[in-house]
């Protein structure tokens, strides 16, 4: 059977004008993981991202550690969803709600929980945002079948936490709420591991990672 493996990106850069860089850390984090694949001679056959600037960032520096340059194919379809636009429409119907300028993370995290269960139960006015529930699921969906589709021994995908959540549910067959429990436990630079053939898809492990799990690492453990 074949491999693939879902990647999320290394810590972003939470609290700064552009989210959508890796941190110094985040850097660090996708080499670390590099190395560790070079060294258990696991050798992605193909490298898939999303088009966001994080996800190459994510995918270069893994590139990096396992000393190897690689063809990066890009399939918007594993971005993530716009998590601040969802916040700031959740906020919007909800006058009494406020998010202050300098959130701390948990606060953030807190709110998007909320954005998310209401977002999942259609109760956002979707004409505030670029897509609905569903049509993040059938991109999803899409973008895993692309990832499936060519005949290659180990894929590896760079993506975020909520789209590689998404793909889980649809493989494992869980609901909206566990989905979200997933998407906010995830690990940057966290690894799913799935076994698949043309038939079925397996997985193997979820948000694993082993190029942390170490004493001297344990700080470089992040979730944003």
């Amino acid at each position: 059977m074949a491999e693939l493996y879902l990647v999320r990106h290394g810590q972003a850069s939470f609290g700064s004008d552009n989210y959508d860089q890796l941190s110094p850390l985040g850097y660090q984090q996708a080499l670390w993981l590099g190395e560790y694949l070079r060294d258990r001679a696991i050798h992605p056959d193909r490298m898939i991202i999303g088009d966001m600037a994080r996800h190459r960032q994510t995918a270069e520096n893994i590139c990096q550690g396992l000393g190897r340059d690689m063809e990066i194919e890009v399939h918007a379809g594993f971005n993530e969803f716009d998590f601040l636009q969802l916040v700031n429409a959740y906020i919007e119907q909800r006058p009494e709600l406020d998010m202050p300028d300098k959130a701390e993370p948990k606060q953030v995290y807190r709110l998007l929980r909320t954005a998310m269960t209401a977002w999942s139960k259609n109760e956002i006015d979707e004409s505030s945002l670029t897509e609905s529930w569903q049509e993040f699921h059938s991109r999803v969906e899409a973008a895993l079948s692309f990832a499936r589709r060519a005949n290659t021994p180990r894929t590896l995908v760079a993506s975020s936490g909520g789209t590689i959540a998404v793909a889980l549910s649809q493989i494992m067959g869980f609901d909206s709420e566990t989905l979200i429990n997933v998407n906010l436990q995830s690990k940057n630079t966290g690894v799913s591991h799935f076994h698949y053939n043309d038939k079925n898809i397996y997985v193997s492990s979820f948000n694993n990672v082993p190029h942390l799990d170490n004493n001297q690492r344990l700080d470089a453990i992040t979730y944003s």
